[in-house]
């Protein structure tokens, strides 16, 4: 990457303070789960925890995220439903960069 990427990168949260995953995280007003989707410690996925059908929080279950309206049921690591085929929570990569993890956002 160079510095006329077009992309320009924010800060969801620092290195330090997440402890463990999935973390729930909040990004102007709006809750997410960060997962790390490798045992290497190299990937993350930002997902988001308001399910697509009725717009229900999210929560963690076990190994899933559950949508407790109507049981909705999601694989955190990449966001697809374990119960409605076709569907997904929105998901996005994460960086770490200078000791924290980043997404990109258009500049």
């Amino acid at each position: 990457m160079n510095d006329h990427d077009e992309h320009a990168y924010r800060i969801i949260a620092s290195v330090d303070e997440i402890t463990s995953f999935p973390a729930t995280i909040t990004i102007d007003r709006d809750p997410f789960f960060l997962v790390q989707t490798g045992e290497d410690a190299e990937g993350y996925r930002l997902v988001s925890a308001i399910c697509p059908h009725a717009g229900g929080l999210v929560r963690q279950h076990e190994n899933e995220l559950i949508c407790p309206l109507h049981f909705w049921a999601f694989d955190p690591l990449t966001g697809e439903s374990t119960n409605v085929p076709g569907e997904r929570l929105e998901c996005q990569p994460v960086e770490v960069r200078d000791g924290h993890y980043t997404i990109r956002t258009n500049a």
